[in-house]
């Protein structure tokens, strides 16, 4: 007789149950804190880690008074040590775990050895392992790290076991002696703006409970608001890093492909897709430290570990400063995805600040079609629906577990009946060469530094309602870099004037999102990252000083 197959629910908490036994008894929160957590509760816990008396002052301090740039000079000078960097970030981020649900793999353990390396390597060598010496650097799961697991949200890839070998990218940032010490929750299949899986579970928004944290790298976005992570890294095909920074108030800058190594990664879909390309890139709480990983990272021969990188290195152009003015486009709105009450004040308050210091603002919707951005989603999740065995779908009944909530909301309607053909394969290349066109012929005409527009057409929404990413899935299919910034939030009163006798999708619900993050997107030129990085510094600087004043 065959031995009974354990069903998916029993494997699925087996694996999680692990996860969870490797946080330390110490750093468990008290029921009365985590009997109060769910995804239907409206509290904010961002103050918890502060409040809960398991981090030390130090500890405290650590996590939350420097950047990754200006904590690196200190490992470095030795003012901190690995140790303690290491132990207050593995910490923070259990408590972070317990609040939201934003971890999948941890390995504090490996990771406090690690630690114990770097300090015995600067007190024997009198120098750093690299840049990136004794720093705390988190991982969207689908990152490969020796010895660790990859599910990516699929019960059925519980059973692939740890990854023999690491990602590319690991190997670099290994290399120049960063410390790994965890990997963040994802959604099923990963084409889905909530992440939620049957393994993990769904992670939830620290501002606000029952907000969606966004996804695909959503336990990313999550971590870094709690302050459990000053530097990740996330993935985006469609939006991927930019929304989940965007429902969590903090920085996501999505490169062009090509730059920061992709390979080696496990993947929910078939090789040879093609048509939008995915990329990685970092999730952070401001855009010095987004510029530190790039330029890091990309001083590395790339090339020697993955070979579809660009060997582009990162480069520092004179543009004037961070006094010159700029000439930036803005998109508002298309009118199948009407903006909310609340991002329709924040982007014409963006607007007025940008204006109100001397840059010039060009308004694009009467330039380009008024259905861009619907062209545009019609033709990516076509190119996402290009494979006809449906792998990702096929992972997910290999175990036999349910699909999520949000993945149906995600694919338009029409989409249900599409059978891709070779005939398809030439016409949607032709109909994004003819958005890249159309986009590049304004861009020209109007000579453009770069130009903003939302992330989303709200702010970040409740759960499952997050639907297909019109706004973001525009710089994949141009492969432009796009930079979110996060500003203002939703306040039902200050946005009453704002309210429209229009189709809202997803319906609006002021007290539903009440508090929910808000925030915009700087896009830029297809290989021209380090330019949406100084656009990015200068308008997020000018943001944060008009909030301060």
């Amino acid at each position: 007789m065959e031995p009974a197959t354990a069903s998916w629910e029993a494997v699925a908490t087996q694996h999680r149950d692990a996860a969870v036994s490797k946080i330390p008894v110490e750093w468990r929160l008290p029921s009365q804190i985590t009997d109060t957590i769910s995804q239907t509760s409206d509290q904010n816990v961002l103050d918890i880690p502060r409040t809960c008396g398991l981090l030390t002052p130090e500890e405290l301090d650590i996590t939350e008074n420097y950047t990754a740039v200006t904590l690196l000079e200190h490992l470095a000078s030795g003012k901190f040590t690995s140790i303690a960097v290491t132990t207050a970030f593995c910490k923070r981020a259990a408590i972070a775990q317990q609040l939201v649900s934003c971890l999948t793999e941890v390995f504090f353990e490996e990771a406090l050895a690690r630690a114990k390396y770097c300090d015995e390597y600067l007190a024997k060598e009198g120098k750093t392992l690299g840049p990136f010496h004794g720093l705390p650097i988190s991982l969207k799961d689908s990152f490969n790290i020796k010895g660790v697991a990859s599910t990516i949200g699929f019960t059925s890839f519980i059973a692939k076991g740890p990854d023999s070998a690491d990602s590319p990218l690991v190997t670099i940032l290994l290399s120049k002696g960063a410390v790994l010490y965890v990997k963040t929750n994802i959604p099923q299949t990963m084409m889905t703006a909530d992440s939620h899986n049957n393994i993990f579970g769904r992670t939830l928004n620290p501002t606000r409970l029952s907000l969606s944290a966004g996804g695909s790298s959503g336990g990313e976005g999550a971590l870094s608001a709690l302050h459990g992570s000053i530097l990740g890294v996330g993935t985006d095909i469609a939006g991927s890093i930019r929304i989940p920074a965007f429902c969590n108030g903090v920085i996501g800058f999505k490169p062009s492909t090509r730059r920061i190594p992709f390979g080696g990664q496990t993947s929910p879909a078939r090789e040879g897709s093609f048509g939008i390309a995915p990329c990685a890139g970092p999730i952070c709480r401001n855009v010095d430290d987004a510029e530190y990983f790039m330029r890091q990272v990309l001083d590395y021969d790339c090339w020697t570990l993955d070979e579809s990188v660009v060997p582009l290195p990162w480069t520092s152009k004179s543009t004037g400063g961070e006094d010159r003015k700029l000439r930036l486009g803005f998109m508002l709105e298309d009118k199948h995805f009407p903006l909310h009450p609340a991002m329709q004040r924040i982007m014409q308050t963006v607007v007025s600040i940008l204006e109100s210091a001397g840059h010039t603002l060009i308004p694009l919707d009467p330039l380009l079609p008024e259905d861009i951005l619907t062209q545009t989603i019609n033709t990516a999740m076509k190119f996402f629906s290009i494979d006809p065995k449906g792998t990702p779908f096929a992972h997910i009944a290999k175990s036999g577990e349910p699909i999520i909530p949000s993945i149906p909301t995600t694919m338009p309607p029409e989409l249900a009946a599409f059978k891709p053909t070779l005939d398809d394969v030439f016409d949607l290349n032709v109909q994004m060469q003819h958005i890249k066109k159309t986009v590049r012929d304004v861009w020209v005409k109007e000579q453009l530094d770069a130009f903003i527009m939302p992330v989303f057409q709200g702010t970040a929404p409740t759960h499952d309602t997050f639907g297909g990413p019109p706004y973001t899935v525009l710089a994949n299919l141009l492969d432009a870099p796009a930079c979110a910034i996060p500003f203002g939030k939703a306040d039902k009163e200050t946005d009453k004037p704002f309210v429209r006798d229009v189709a809202y999708v997803p319906p609006y619900g002021a007290d539903s999102v009440e508090s929910g993050p808000g925030g915009f997107q700087v896009v830029g030129r297809n290989l021209k990252d380090e330019e949406v990085i100084d656009v990015a510094r200068i308008v997020s600087k000018l943001l944060k000083s008009s909030q301060e004043t």
